[in-house]
């Protein structure tokens, strides 16, 4: 497993670590919702502390009126934040303080949502991030969020 250090800090290292999403194995992936989500890297920028990831709705995503709920987005957007956020911490646990999501356009069935997400303040124990939700389909923005996270005393016993 590929993990953070004060050592291995680089882009390279970012994107080892996040890339490990598709290994049905990685820790933050076995047994969580992100083996339901399945949530794809698609690029990640060490330096400016962003990452953009890529989930296809499902139809077990969808509201009544068969658009993608929007708890959905909101869990994209956590998970995108709290992906990002696991890299910075290191090997300790984060933990969603807030999230606000603002809704701009409906999704789609058959829609694929890329989230990109930044840190725009990378504190001792708090995280702020912002981040966009946009649809494949014609490049519209559907959605934004920004969010804390807080970095927890509690490490995981193995490298993530």
């Amino acid at each position: 497993m590929i993990y953070l250090t004060e050592e291995n800090a680089s882009q390279e290292n970012m994107e080892q670590c996040l890339g490990q999403l598709a290994d049905p194995e990685f820790r933050l992936v076995k047994g969580s919702v992100l083996e339901l989500l399945k949530p794809r890297l698609i690029a990640c920028d060490y330096e400016n502390r962003s990452a953009q990831f890529a989930f296809d709705v499902k139809e077990w995503q969808l509201n009544p009126e068969k658009g993608l709920h929007g708890g959905m987005m909101v869990t994209g957007f956590d998970v995108s934040f709290g992906l990002l956020s696991h890299y910075y911490a290191k090997q300790h646990m984060v933990s969603t303080i807030n999230i606000n999501t603002t809704f701009l356009k409906p999704v789609l069935p058959s829609d694929t949502i890329h989230f990109h997400v930044k840190m725009t303040l990378l504190g001792r124990t708090i995280y702020n991030m912002v981040g966009e939700a946009w649809l494949e389909r014609d490049h519209i923005l559907a959605a934004t969020a920004s969010t804390s996270f807080m970095k927890l005393d509690k490490v995981f016993e193995a490298p993530i």
